[in-house]
């Protein structure tokens, strides 16, 4: 094979596999929600058009030959998504935790292109945290811990102010203890839900000796 047709074959080769450098878009939904994912790069001519899940699982397949157009889903998707035959964009339903991963839109004709990516992670909403405290009635300081299942923090306060503590798990939970307008806060979070216990520090002081300071 001549020197000409290997460059040939190469550029062939360059057009028919060129995808875009698309960046993946970090989205958060609970057990239970809807997402609608939207292509993110123009379209170009195409012939297949397909929403791929973790890169080798097919959620749908869109096929436009002129006259005709039609779209296959797939049986496990089927039941619980819509696809978008103007946009392009598909909505999946009744998310569940093993719907988490990298969904990519990918037009296929003359050129291959990727014109979306997305990482989905579908994640539990947490659960009220419970703020325990003890009273040092001769120093009227207050020890509190806030604890979930799987988390706990601990602070110590003296008069209106507590030491501000937080913990995260996996950079998705995270659990933080703090004061405000004399109220003990426990805050209990990730991406999609929050939850809150309060303890009202003055109640907590009033055997206090010097309770009337506060």
């Amino acid at each position: 094979m001549n020197c000409n047709m290997v460059l040939m074959l190469q550029l062939i080769f360059t057009l028919f596999t060129l995808s875009s450098s698309t960046a993946s878009s970090e989205v958060f939904k609970s057990v239970g929600d809807s997402v609608q994912l939207h292509t993110q790069d123009p379209l170009l001519n195409f012939t297949t058009f397909d929403w791929i899940f973790n890169g080798t699982k097919n959620v749908l397949r869109y096929y436009d030959l002129g006259d005709i157009r039609r779209f296959n889903p797939s049986p496990s998707y089927k039941h619980r998504m819509d696809f978008n035959e103007e946009t392009y964009s598909l909505t999946l339903k009744n998310l569940q935790k093993t719907d988490s991963g990298l969904y990519e839109a990918r037009a296929s004709g003359f050129k291959n292109k990727v014109v979306a990516v997305y990482n989905l992670s579908v994640l539990d909403p947490v659960e009220a945290p419970v703020l325990i405290y003890q009273l040092n009635k001769e120093t009227c300081n207050i020890t509190v811990s806030c604890r979930t299942h799987h988390l706990s923090v601990n602070s110590s306060c003296d008069e209106e102010t507590c030491e501000e503590r937080k913990v995260s798990s996996l950079g998705l939970v995270s659990l933080s203890l703090f004061v405000s307008s004399s109220s003990i806060l426990c805050n209990h979070s990730n991406p999609v839900s929050w939850k809150r216990d309060v303890l009202e520090m003055k109640k907590l002081k009033l055997d206090c000796p010097n309770e009337g300071v506060y």
